[in-house]
């Protein structure tokens, strides 16, 4: 979506106004850039600023997705109201969406391997106590687990009553980088993140 920028030293990005650094994460999304952008992104001086420009992406992006399922909503009860016409409206408004958002899925997964990588890179703070941290990952997972199973259990109903359609898988899917997991390291990772770390872990223990 972006062409990529070029490498600047990090005492350069620190100075960047506001929009011009949000609009320079931005152009550094697409992989061919150079990773010498994201060394210097993720220096101490600007780590933090990186990780909420990539927060802020993540959620203009999320917020597109949603305007876009708002409209098709809208289209397709218009569409109820007027027969078989409504109905071909609502899947001619299907059809000029797809292309937008395949393209805008893929997008939002390179902003998400960003952010997951410039986490990565951000020092942990000091372990607080075994006992309490562990009470609070348990809670924090838990509701987790049941904000994406009630999303399953809502999406499973509109399917089977026959009123589902594309924007309902989207809705699902936006629990992928809504909702967020804490690994055992105590990183707070959305969950796409999260099974990337699984399949990390899995990994060094087959190794």
């Amino acid at each position: 979506m972006n062409t990529p920028p070029p490498a600047y030293p990090a005492q350069t990005l620190a100075a960047m106004p506001p929009d011009a650094f949000q609009d320079y994460v931005e152009q550094a999304i697409p992989p061919q850039t150079d990773p010498d952008v994201w060394d210097a992104l993720t220096s101490p001086l600007v780590i933090h600023r990186t990780r909420n420009a990539l927060g802020s992406l993540q959620q203009k992006l999320l917020i597109q997705v949603q305007q876009a399922n708002a409209e098709l909503e809208q289209v397709r009860l218009d569409g109820l109201q007027r027969g078989p016409e409504g109905k071909q409206d609502y899947l001619d408004a299907q059809a000029e969406q797809a292309d937008w958002r395949r393209r805008i899925a893929g997008y939002r997964r390179l902003v998400d391997r960003r952010m997951g990588f410039v986490k990565g890179r951000i020092p942990r703070p000091p372990a607080p106590a075994q006992g309490e941290i562990s009470k609070k990952v348990r809670k924090h997972n838990q509701a987790a687990l049941e904000t994406l199973a009630r999303a399953v259990a809502r999406h499973r109903e509109r399917v089977l009553s026959g009123s589902g359609d594309e924007s309902d898988d989207e809705t699902l899917w936006e629990h992928l980088t809504t909702v967020t997991a804490i690994t055992v390291g105590r990183d707070d990772l959305p969950l796409a993140e999260w099974l990337e770390y699984l399949d990390d872990l899995r990994e060094n223990d087959d190794a």
